[in-house]
């Protein structure tokens, strides 16, 4: 057994989880073989880019999280879901566009605004009707289509939603400072973090041990990693080469 020591960034942390969700066989299969549909969010942008290559991840977005507080994008500078059909990326497809052919071999991802203390995913809702969670949450319930979150753990809050899930709706708030919104949860949904990624890249056990930083490492998470000598070499190995992944590009199209 042998130990490993890192610290991630959220940039850092954003690709691994992206490596680790192209290496889980719900992803491979439906990348190959049926539907992969990657709805809009700054991590599961990470993960159009791998497949891809080149992608510009500031139009991958909906709702944003800027110094100011809570935005959203200018939906004109967005880019439609990726949605990828036995490889074939369908451009300006969404997701409500392919649902009604969509079944449990099919996969969905969605990124997390937050981790709850009991690691179920909630999302932020900015929108009347739920935004892309509305459109699909009822539909993977009834046909037992698979959604993941990929959500890094620099978002992971020391609350549950049920602590706060009857507490306010968009249109409840007396002040605000951002863009009002309200919040579900995706109990059903299969959570994703560096945790998962570095399982399913080379099994091992990941612990963070402290969060935060300076100097760039705002948000980061350090990592108490063990396991075979092999798989922990090859992790390492790894990590080396996402260190240094440059932060977010700046989004410009904030409303």
């Amino acid at each position: 057994m042998k130990k490993l020591l890192v610290t991630l960034t959220p940039a850092e942390g954003k690709r691994l989880i992206a490596k680790g969700l192209l290496a889980t066989n719900e992803v491979k299969q439906a990348l190959k073989e049926g539907y992969l549909c990657v709805t809009l969010g700054s991590t599961s942008a990470y993960l159009v880019e791998e497949i891809l290559g080149e992608y510009d991840k500031t139009r991958h977005i909906a709702g944003v999280t800027v110094p100011k507080g809570l935005a959203v994008t200018d939906g004109k500078m967005r880019f439609a879901d990726a949605i990828f059909h036995k490889g074939k990326h369908l451009e300006g497809k969404k997701v409500i566009d392919v649902l009604d052919e969509l079944g449990p071999n099919d996969v969905i991802i969605k990124s997390a605004n937050a981790l709850g203390n009991d690691y179920v995913p909630i999302v932020l809702l900015a929108s009347k009707t739920a935004g892309t969670v509305g459109t699909f949450i009822g539909a993977a319930a009834a046909r037992n289509i698979t959604v993941i979150m990929p959500v890094g753990l620099e978002k992971s809050i020391p609350t549950s939603y049920n602590d706060f899930s009857a507490e306010f709706g968009m249109n409840d708030w007396d002040y605000t400072i951002g863009t009002p919104v309200g919040a579900i949860s995706i109990p059903s949904a299969i959570a994703f973090t560096e945790i998962e990624a570095l399982d399913m890249l080379f099994d091992v056990s990941a612990i963070p041990i402290a969060a935060g930083g300076v100097n760039g490492a705002e948000g980061a998470i350090t990592f108490y990693i063990s396991g075979d000598d092999k798989n922990i070499k090859e992790a390492y190995e790894f990590l080396l080469t996402i260190k240094g992944e440059p932060s977010f590009p700046h989004v410009k199209h904030v409303k």
